[in-house]
């Protein structure tokens, strides 16, 4: 008997197919760049600096030159956003500061999809995966902003405790070069040191044990830099309010990526706090069943509680009057992409029933954010306009984002 495909069982085979490959189709790196550009587009078409981009990385390299890249900022060096400010300023006009500031954080974006591409990364479900990052609910804070550049690129950090042994010298060199940029840029080296270590433990090969021993030491670097000059918050000394603790944990991670922001706002202190511990409680043991992928779940969920872990304590969330979901959205953005990691990995579960819930819960996430896709256009400060100060090394307040915040520029010093 000849069997005709119909369009359907095509579409099914072709889902399967994508499922399965260990490389990811370029078109699908293209696609997961354009989806992250279409949720914050003034990004790039009127780019504008962001918070600390100004105050921080553009003043501080301007007063210190190369010395700034060894500076410190709230207790930990920022190696690739100073970068980035380094190159603009010895490369083009102030008034295209803002472009080379964004457009560089779009390529470190890029190259963190390319890397995900890579056959060397192992996972199922990569184009779903891609997309997650732009399709889990977020402010738009972490993404086209140098001063946040840190969570993005944290994720480098995740890809190597997952990527296969390299096969070349260059891959070896790019690997541990990886390692180290993005462990001196942010405290994630750190985070993550106890995944490096198990991956070595593991596998115990000379590959591993030099990811470690890279990773160590800029851990070690940055413990150096938070112990010396790290601030101390008087909210972190107060102690635990469990209550609001759990309504924040379900608010940010389990409400309102399945229902909107809208109907998570309208719900009570004990109902957000019993979605979080349910839900928690259901994920862990769900994800640690006995199956193929147990190994890979497990990694997965441990980067997600060590990421939660470390962002709790330094935010301190149950210390606040009432629960949000805008402040401090940039500690949540990571580990709510690795939960939505861990379901798209149900959506072939056996039982089937468990699939075709997770494809539900998957498909109603993605509806729920729909309404609130794009970012909304921030006032344009016209930084070209105002930026002549800078040109000409001469103090001045320049406004910029967010709103109500500037620059308050004390000018160039006398070069020696």
């Amino acid at each position: 008997m000849n069997f005709f495909p119909t369009p359907s069982t095509r579409v099914a085979a072709a889902i399967r197919t994508a499922w399965s490959a260990p490389r990811l189709p370029w078109g699908m790196v293209a696609v997961g760049v354009a989806a992250l550009v279409l949720r914050k587009p003034w990004a790039l078409h009127t780019p504008q600096l962001s918070a600390e981009d100004g105050t921080i990385f553009l003043t501080q390299d301007d007063q210190m030159g190369v010395r700034a890249l060894v500076e410190p900022y709230m207790g930990y060096l920022h190696l690739l956003p100073r970068l980035i400010a380094w190159f603009a300023s010895h490369t083009a006009d102030p008034a295209w500061w803002p472009a080379i500031y964004n457009g560089a954080t779009l390529l470190v974006t890029a190259a963190l999809f390319v890397r995900l591409a890579s056959p060397r990364l192992q996972l199922p479900g990569k184009p779903w995966l891609l997309l997650a990052f732009a399709f889990v609910p977020h402010t738009g804070e972490v993404f086209f902003n140098i001063t946040n550049l840190q969570w993005i690129t944290a994720f480098f950090l995740l890809q190597q405790v997952l990527i296969g042994r390299p096969t070349s010298h260059l891959q070896r060199g790019v690997d541990l070069a990886l390692i180290a940029v993005v462990g001196l840029t942010g405290p994630f080296a750190a985070v993550f040191l106890p995944l490096f270590a198990w991956r070595w433990w593991r596998d115990r090969d000379p590959d591993t044990l030099a990811a470690l021993l890279v990773a160590t030491t800029c851990a070690g670097i940055q413990a150096w830099f938070l112990i010396q000059t790290g601030p101390r918050f008087e909210h972190q000394a107060q102690p635990l309010h469990a209550e609001m603790f759990f309504a924040v944990l379900g608010s940010r991670f389990v409400l309102w990526p399945l229902l909107g922001p809208t109907v998570t706002g309208a719900l009570t202190l004990p109902v957000l706090g019993a979605t979080g511990v349910a839900g928690f409680a259901a994920l862990a043991i769900w994800a640690l069943r006995p199956h193929a992928r147990r190994g890979l779940r497990a990694q997965i969920l441990a980067a997600f509680a060590l990421l939660t872990t470390a962002g709790v304590l330094r935010l301190r969330p149950d210390t606040w009057d009432a629960v949000n979901l805008l402040s401090g959205d940039r500690y949540f953005y990571v580990p709510r992409v690795l939960l939505a990691w861990l379901l798209i990995w149900e959506c072939d579960a056996i039982p089937r029933a468990v699939a075709f819930a997770a494809r539900g819960l998957g498909l109603t996430a993605v509806l729920a954010q729909v309404p609130h896709y794009k970012i909304h256009d921030p006032p344009d400060y016209r930084w070209a306009e105002h930026c002549d100060p800078i040109r000409r090394g001469e103090p001045a307040n320049i406004y910029t984002l967010p709103e109500g915040w500037w620059i308050e520029y004390p000018g160039r010093p006398a070069r020696k």
